[in-house]
């Protein structure tokens, strides 16, 4: 038994250290001794009590509210781990290049702000209302700072010409829509070419191609608009919405009615798709904290038509707007198709004017499989979508970060999103949840406006072919854009689609050496190369503090590296 006062770790008081001392040796009572961890383990295993591992989660039955409560806090958490990411990256490319001076002090005050409020009854939403107008003043000035290291780098890399510079932070080259001043008619990368542009009414946008961990300008030549872009690939109605790989129908309540893959055939949805439900959420105790297994005895109906629109027809994406009320609640959905793409983004906006309520995007689909893919930190885990078992049954919802998906062995489905964590699947149904509205211990948690965005993403082919997590990256994190012109560069790649460089950094003990951290993403032993665009003097495998474990073999411009299944590894460079 571990015994301490509370959770905050304050260790055991006089009252505690009083019952163990008079349980030493008590007649009726075990003997009781207080030791370390590691002795009593130790003991187990003269015992021969140890016999084995124990595999897979180790699931809290309980408190699964607390992926939900308090959205905006949650959000705010997830856009500052991403603004301080890219803060970092672009910090130490430009600083390794003697453009631009490390702000330590600044990024380290940032990240402190950011773990303050993952304590665990803040980030959680389990605390008075005080502390989440404190958190969200703290998350303010977090991406305050990010954003200004990032437009300070950028802006050291790039000069004073008429043009555009995108920076991806990705380890895999991407396509980035990029908006343009109103008077550019057109846009020329650095090979000469032209870059596609879309005209929608006030707004230019360009597509942009980036290469990994690198960037690209485009010029600008200004003018007058001569007249609107054809709209290529699609075909936008209020009732459809279809590109080369997919056809999306909606419903009068402004539901996907259909999902067609059209490159394989498949009719993806099984039912009525982003289906928006509402149930009663009064939990028999702990408000915040906890989500009932009964919740699911008492849906709220929301009957009532939509009102669907079209915003935009393309070129380069296409955009369809749903607006509906749901009980007392107003919703707003930008459904979004990029050409080419098997991504449909759907941004939301929620009036949210509920109290005790619960609301998920559910997601009905063609696909037999008895575990659903949930991402969690560096890698993702598989839990069962049935409730064969009362430990199955028990995990009626669940947590992860930025995607969850269902699939077969040659086909899949995900539902990514940028700032929501709880999910849970049931044969054949996926859902996200979206919104809660205890009243305790913050009598208004998530009342007013919230806005998110969660994306479907159907895919042909194994999980490991399916791009699923460098889409999830994508829409995580945005690519970086500055005023000024840099060219076309790769600073950083590797060449195994499972391999993520989740960060770029200055190593934190001053000496200037970038800091990259990798991990695979597929289960899956994988031997990559490391390509590096800038001059390398030597490479080390370090542990997480940044402390050299062996030097790594690099020739011309690279280096060979090994990854186990989900094993991240931590690679320090010395630059020439």
């Amino acid at each position: 038994m571990a015994f301490v006062w509370g959770e905050g770790g304050g260790g055991p008081t006089r009252d505690h250290l009083e019952y163990a001392l008079r349980l030493r040796d008590l007649e009726g009572a075990p003997r009781i001794k207080m030791a370390a961890p590691m002795e009593f383990f130790r003991d187990r295993e003269r015992a021969g009590k140890i016999e084995s591992r124990y595999t897979g989660e180790l699931y809290f039955q309980a408190h699964r509210g607390t992926y939900t409560s308090q959205a905006r806090t949650k959000r705010g958490n997830r856009k500052c781990e991403f603004a301080l990411r890219e803060a970092e990256f672009w910090g130490a490319v430009a600083a390794a290049q003697g453009q631009y001076k490390w702000p330590a002090e600044k990024i380290a005050s940032a990240w402190r702000d950011v773990l303050l409020n993952q304590f665990h009854d803040v980030l959680p939403g389990s605390s008075i209302a005080r502390v989440y107008e404190e958190a969200e003043a703290i998350h303010s000035r977090a991406l305050k700072a990010a954003g200004e290291v990032g437009r300070e780098a950028a802006a050291a890399m790039t000069d004073k010409s008429d043009a555009l510079t995108v920076f991806n932070s990705l380890s895999h080259e991407r396509r980035v829509l990029v908006p343009l001043p109103l008077d550019a008619v057109r846009a020329v990368d650095s090979k000469g070419a032209q870059v596609p542009i879309q005209a929608d009414g006030e707004s230019r946008t360009a597509e942009v191609s980036v290469p990994a961990c690198g960037y690209a300008s485009v010029r600008l030549e200004r003018g007058s608009f001569g007249r609107a872009e054809q709209a290529g690939e699609f075909s936008v109605s209020a009732r459809v919405l279809e590109n080369k790989l997919l056809r999306i129908e909606f419903n009068e309540k402004g539901e996907f009615a259909r999902i067609l893959d059209k490159e394989s055939g498949w009719e993806v949805s099984a039912g009525p798709c982003n289906r928006l439900e509402m149930w009663k959420d009064v939990p028999v105790a702990f408000d915040a904290w906890d989500i009932d297994s009964t919740y699911m005895e008492n849906p709220v109906e929301l009957p009532g038509k939509a009102e669907i629109r079209v915003l935009a027809k393309g070129p380069l994406a296409a955009t369809v707007v749903i607006e509906r009320t749901i009980n007392e609640s107003r919703v707003t959905q930008e459904v979004t198709m990029r050409r080419g793409s098997r991504r449909v983004d759907i941004r939301t906006i929620v009036d949210w004017k509920e109290t005790h309520k619960l609301l998920k995007a559910a997601f009905p689909l063609n696909i037999r499989s008895d575990e659903a893919i949930y991402e969690i930190q560096f890698g993702h885990l598989r839990r069962p979508s049935h409730k064969s078992r009362q430990y199955d049954a028990d995990r009626f919802e669940v947590s992860h970060h930025k995607w969850c998906a269902l699939a077969e062995e040659g086909r899949g489905f995900a539902i990514l999103n940028d700032c929501k964590y709880g999910a849970n699947a049931l044969g054949n149904v996926l859902k996200l949840t979206l919104l809660k509205s205890a009243t305790a211990p913050d009598p208004g948690a998530d009342r007013g406006t919230h806005e998110f965005v969660y994306s479907i993403y159907p895919w042909i082919g194994s999980l490991m072919e399916s791009g699923v997590v460098r889409e999830a990256y994508e829409l995580n994190a945005p690519a970086l854009v500055a005023e000024g012109y840099a060219g076309l560069r790769s600073l950083l790649s590797v060449d195994s689609r499972n391999v993520v460089l989740e960060a770029m950094k200055m190593s934190e003990d001053g000496a200037g050496d970038p800091v990259l951290r990798f991990y695979e993403s597929m289960r899956t032993g994988t031997r990559c190369r490391l390509i590096c665009g800038m001059a390398v003097k030597g490479a080390w495998e370090c542990d997480m503090l940044e402390n050299k474990l062996r030097k790594i073999e690099w020739k011309d411009d690279g280096a060979d590296l090994y990854f186990r299944a989900f094993e991240i590894k931590t690679v320090r460079l010395k630059l020439r």
